[in-house]
């Protein structure tokens, strides 16, 4: 009979825990649970951990200890039905498709950026080198020997000259050939990479922050004699109440935690699992119990230096005025006259170039190869780094405000019987929210009217908290935790080798 209550089919026990909550549509303690499904109460116990993970539940406790499982109404699975998997389909189409425009993105912005650069400086460099030989041509003497220097010559030096400037920008962001500069390109990244990380940034810093926290956690608990509170858990993520209950959920789902309320009425999470070990100096002194907890950096921009990203925004700029002016000349002819006889003048010569290869209509060619196409590049070339830059002062901000309600969380929790605000100041380095006043007051009045603090005036016109519910539970969780005999958590002696 044992047997059969520890071995069991989770997901039953979780579809007739679900079915009973919803039925009732209130709170439920664990006795309640077991009367109305007919489980074993070990099973009701370990379903509850999954439940509350995946449908967001809360613990509250009663004026007698006993602990009550409340979940919002209408319960939602946050991991199964129509609407999650709609959510994670949404995501992984839209990672696959961001992953494939980027790609795409990446490979016009070679062909483009550059192609068209060339295209138009080689443009250009015809315009002045024809313009430069007929100036010269109409001031022959009578001899017909040019009184200037050879314009062929110059006009071909400048092209070799522009040419490999521009190559050496592209690949290494060096504009010269000296040992100064050869150093610097196998210092350097190309400038291929630098334009990838102006339009589509650089890797997240934070990519590796969950599993790092995870492990930080792990380790926290291992220290703590396996006891941790919603509380601490905001101090150390800096996560709203909702946010870091839905986190410690999950813990406990992994971990095998347990929550529990103490004789005080105190909600803690205890993960006796965890403590389990070979020696208990390894739980006491094996872990930094007094290391800071890793925290979200902002996004930066680009990584590229100010000066590298000012040559990607002359060479787009560049660009976009050479496509607007093609596509202007080609659409409104009379108009480009009108602006000066020699307006026109470059287009002329590139209808010319394409006459003599052989294109009897060049108009459309001017009007969409070199008119339209690099337009519409050179505005998204603009706009995607744009948005991007707007959508990141958002995220950023966002972990910026976690960084001071860590501050701010801690604090309280170090000293609850009197905090003054004032005390939490900006840290610098670009880890304060814009608003750092608003912000830090928002935090605190949240989480005093949600402690039940207590404000008391001072002579300055300030004010400071009192946190006596926060009090109580802090002295309350070093008690419980005082309680647990890490002695019974022992392995104890080998008593079978396999390698023996």
């Amino acid at each position: 009979m044992a047997g059969k209550v520890y071995d069991f089919n989770l997901a039953k026990v979780q579809n007739a825990l679900v079915s009973h909550l919803r039925s009732r549509r209130r709170e439920s303690t664990v006795s309640d649970l077991v009367a109305g499904t007919g489980l074993p109460k070990y099973q009701v116990e370990q379903g509850l951990k999954a439940v509350l993970a995946e449908y967001a539940g809360h613990l509250k406790v009663s004026e007698s200890g006993e602990l009550i499982y409340y979940f919002p109404w209408p319960m939602r699975s946050t991991l199964h039905g129509f609407g999650p998997a709609f959510r994670r389909g949404i995501r992984a189409f839209g990672k696959g498709a961001a992953a494939v425009l980027s790609f795409v993105f990446k490979v016009w912005i070679v062909v483009m950026l550059v192609g068209y650069f060339l295209v138009f400086l080689a443009l250009a460099l015809a315009a002045l080198v024809g313009g430069f030989a007929i100036s010269v041509g109409g001031n022959r003497d009578g001899r017909g020997r040019r009184r200037g220097p050879s314009g062929s010559g110059q006009g071909m030096a400048l092209v070799m000259r522009l040419l490999d400037s521009v190559m050496r920008m592209w690949f290494w962001s060096n504009l010269t050939g000296t040992a100064r500069g050869r150093e610097a390109r196998e210092r350097g990244k190309p400038f291929y990479r630098s334009v990838f990380s102006f339009v589509f940034g650089d890797p997240d810093p934070n990519r590796e922050y969950d599993s790092a926290l995870t492990r930080y956690a792990l380790s926290y608990l291992r220290a703590r004699r396996g006891v941790i509170t919603l509380e601490e858990v905001m101090a150390m993520t800096g996560r709203e109440p909702e946010s870091a209950q839905q986190l410690l959920n999950r813990w406990v789902l992994e971990f095998e935690g347990d929550p529990r309320a103490t004789d005080a009425g105190t909600v803690v999470y205890a993960f006796p699992e965890l403590l389990r070990t070979t020696s208990v100096e390894q739980l006491q002194f094996g872990a930094a119990a007094s290391a800071a907890a890793p925290a979200r950096m902002p996004t930066p921009f680009s990584s590229n230096k100010p000066r590298t990203n000012g040559w990607i925004i002359f060479f787009n700029l560049f660009n976009l005025i050479f496509g607007g002016y093609f596509l202007f000349v080609t659409l409104a002819p009379q108009a480009a006259v009108q602006l000066g006889p020699n307006f026109p003048f470059l287009y002329r010569v590139a209808v010319s170039l394409l006459e003599t290869a052989g294109i009897a209509n060049p108009v459309p060619i001017l009007s969409l190869a070199l008119g339209a196409v690099p337009l519409v590049f050179s505005a998204l070339m603009y706009l995607v780094p744009l948005v991007r830059r707007r959508r990141l002062a958002r995220k950023n901000e966002v972990i910026r405000t976690e960084g001071l309600a860590r501050r701010i969380y801690a604090r309280v929790l170090a000293d609850p019987s009197r905090v003054d605000p004032r005390e939490v100041r900006p840290s610098g380095g670009g880890m304060d929210p814009a608003r750092f006043e608003a912000v830090r007051r928002r935090i605190f009045d949240r989480f005093a009217g949600a402690k039940g603090a207590e404000p008391e005036a001072l002579p300055d016109g300030g004010f400071v908290y009192r946190f006596t519910d926060v009090e109580r539970e802090q002295a309350d969780l070093q008690r419980y935790r005082t309680s647990v005999d890490l002695a019974k958590l022992e392995t104890g002696p080998t008593v079978f080798d396999s390698g023996t």
